[in-house]
């Protein structure tokens, strides 16, 4: 037993110092939020935990960054929701926004980012040029077929630091695609998100801007 014990203290050490923390700061005009990221690598995926004002969801992901488990919590609204995906399929169960909810929402086979700002990271990575995929809305949970472009190499300043990053273009897929566009810059040198900018809603919408502020490994 003793050496069980030991065994499973070293696993749980190992498995923590795998993990990437980094912090962001969200600002809409005048009003600022952090945002806190917490990646954890392990055998067979990838968990993301993320934290954003009363929000707070975990994302389990296969090796490719894919989405298969999204697990949201908001206490504000009273939303504690699971979506698991398999093969063509999204299913969800739990509470939102107070009421009792059983949905299952037919996809096609390709990847499901939730949140697309850490998946997206694989086109850059990649070095690909374009990828389509789904994600869910947070607000209304409906489902939204998105595209990717990838823009190549570009040099922007964070808090006053030079940084190479790629930048990748989001539109909607369709027509909708001339409705809302965001920009999001991974770095080059291990593809991580230092910088968003987007409408978080309809085009009329204040624009969001999320830089990174600190990281730790």
């Amino acid at each position: 037993m003793k050496y069980i014990f030991i065994f499973l203290i070293l696993l749980f050490f190992s498995l923590n110092l795998q993990a990437k923390e980094y912090k962001y700061i969200e600002r809409i005009k005048d009003c600022y939020t952090d945002i806190f990221w917490k990646i954890r690598s392990e055998k067979y995926w990838t968990v993301l935990e993320t934290k954003h004002a009363q929000e707070t969801y975990t994302t389990t992901n296969d090796s490719h960054l894919n989405a298969l488990e999204w697990h949201l919590v908001n206490t504000t609204d009273k939303t504690d929701i699971l979506a698991k995906r398999r093969k063509d399929l999204i299913t969800i169960s739990g509470v939102f926004k107070s009421k009792p909810i059983e949905r299952s929402i037919k996809i096609d086979k390709d990847p499901w980012y939730q949140p697309m700002s850490f998946s997206l990271s694989k086109l850059a990575k990649s070095r690909g040029k374009a990828i389509t995929f789904w994600t869910l809305n947070p607000m209304d949970l409906k489902p939204y077929k998105m595209k990717a472009l990838n823009y190549g190499k570009e040099t922007i300043n964070v808090n006053g630091k030079e940084i190479k990053t790629y930048k990748i273009k989001v539109i909607l897929t369709g027509f909708r695609s001339m409705f809302w566009h965001a920009f999001y810059w991974y770095r080059v040198d291990d593809n991580a998100l230092v910088q968003y900018k987007g409408a978080d809603g309809p085009p009329t919408s204040p624009i969001t801007v999320i830089n990174l502020v600190e990281e730790s490994f």
